[in-house]
């Protein structure tokens, strides 16, 4: 739907199904996984607001967001977060996947988990071979990747799914500026997508409707960069609110 100045999508098996073209069909594109501060981002900077404008789609990673959503359009929206869609297609080995950035050791901490997952089911056409891959990238700016030369690998690999993780917003902004020198193959920005699916992250079970509480864990073990986020939420949101509202009322 289109919402808060761009297309951000919350139906889960809509969601599934425009990966999957998108792998099947060779096209290419990224994915923004849009939580609080992404939405508040976008509120204040207009080159980010156009960078999820430009996306293949976007998937809503925060609680918060898809409440004020559903609270807008009257309707139950849910959100598919970044290390939710990362679980479930980690192990799918029809399409090749590749983890951009990060290190070789939690590669190999992620390769290591998938392989000792019980026995999956068997893809047809698929030779028992590799499918995960792994291309580190250099801590630069984003302005300093040497993008035609990180296409050339990906595509070397015939990758069909690639995971971003750089962080919000350097992994959305790297996305935008990785896409015109790639060929084919879906980027998404997962941020800490690995470490949660490793459980170097926890991922707080406590929650109410869509209202995760991960941020008050953090707020323990992050104080410093979770209190700013949270003053900043606190702050944007009412103003995002009321502006979404007028524009469905007009």
């Amino acid at each position: 739907m289109k919402i808060f100045g761009f297309e951000l999508e919350f139906n889960h098996d809509t969601i599934r199904q425009k990966i999957e073209d998108c792998c099947r069909e060779r096209k290419k594109g990224y994915v923004c996984i849009v939580d609080g501060p992404s939405l508040v981002r976008s509120h204040t900077e207009p080159t980010f607001l156009k960078v999820l404008q430009e996306a293949y789609f976007n998937s809503c990673d925060g609680g918060s967001v898809a409440e004020m959503a559903s609270h807008l359009h009257k309707q139950k929206l849910r959100a598919f977060t970044g290390p939710e869609i990362f679980a479930e297609y980690i192990t799918r080995r029809e399409f090749r996947q590749v983890l951009l950035g990060n290190t070789e050791e939690m590669f190999r901490k992620v390769e290591g988990k998938v392989s000792s997952l019980p026995e999956l089911p068997k893809v047809p056409k698929v030779e028992e071979q590799t499918y995960l891959f792994h291309i580190p990238l250099p801590f630069c700016s984003v302005e300093d990747f040497d993008y035609s030369g990180i296409a050339r690998e990906i595509e070397r690999l015939d990758a069909d799914i690639i995971w971003v993780s750089l962080g919000a917003p350097k992994q959305e902004y790297f996305m935008q500026r990785l896409l015109p020198h790639l060929k084919r193959g879906l980027l998404l920005g997962v941020g800490a997508a690995f470490a949660f699916y490793l459980g170097e992250l926890k991922d707080y079970s406590f929650r109410i409707g869509e209202y995760r509480f991960n941020w008050i864990y953090r707020l323990f073990t992050e104080p410093k960069k979770q209190f700013t986020r949270v003053k900043t939420i606190f702050r944007y949101y009412p103003v995002i609110y009321y502006k979404e509202k007028k524009k469905l009322r007009g």
